[in-house]
């Protein structure tokens, strides 16, 4: 009988010690899976990245605020990428380097594409410079690209983390072998 208990109480915290054991185990896989995940953006994050970025054509052009306005589109520690510029200070001074005013309009940006990423979202959009012509003077189309963002959430709201400009290269594409259909609407 005091063989049998002890192989009872044995058998109990040999039981008792896996169930810790697989506890543990799995709790540090939900960790683990937790941290390595995209966050999954609500419908408000979506529309407040949109404000984020239609907001950045009147903080750049209408600069009427020595560039606090676009400064402030940016996280702490926020980057411009072309030319490289970090810094709520920097990135003003970097304003109050384009043409602008209060009925400024020179920056139109377009597609916006937003996905969740590890640490927020991140997003592209196309953007075309035009300087419009006054005086007498031509317009013109001073510069197009596209834009390359990651945003993060403040408790600002959403920021500008990294936002870096790629100019357009127009290059002619030769037509297709084989006698394509080329022409306009393809």
């Amino acid at each position: 009988m005091a063989k049998q208990a002890t192989r009872f109480g044995l058998s109990i915290m040999l039981t008792a010690l896996v169930c810790v054991v697989a506890v543990v185990a799995a709790r540090a896989q939900q960790r683990s899976a937790t941290q390595n995940q995209t966050p999954t953006l609500t419908a408000l994050d979506y529309i407040e990245i949109q404000q984020l970025v239609s907001s950045y054509p009147y903080g750049l052009d209408g600069n009427t605020d020595n560039g606090e306005s676009y400064a402030n589109l940016f996280a702490p520690g926020g980057v411009f990428g072309r030319p490289r510029t970090e810094g709520h200070d920097n990135l003003k001074a970097l304003a109050n380097t384009q043409p602008r005013g209060a009925k400024y309009v020179r920056h139109f940006i377009t597609n916006h594409v937003i996905e969740p990423a590890p640490g927020g979202a991140i997003g592209k959009e196309y953007a075309v410079i035009i300087d419009i012509g006054e005086n007498g003077n031509p317009s013109g189309i001073a510069l197009g690209g596209r834009y390359d963002d990651e945003y993060v959430k403040t408790a600002q709201g959403w920021k500008f983390k990294n936002r870096t400009f790629t100019p357009s290269r127009v290059e002619v594409q030769p037509p297709p072998a084989g006698g394509g259909r080329g022409g306009r609407g393809q």
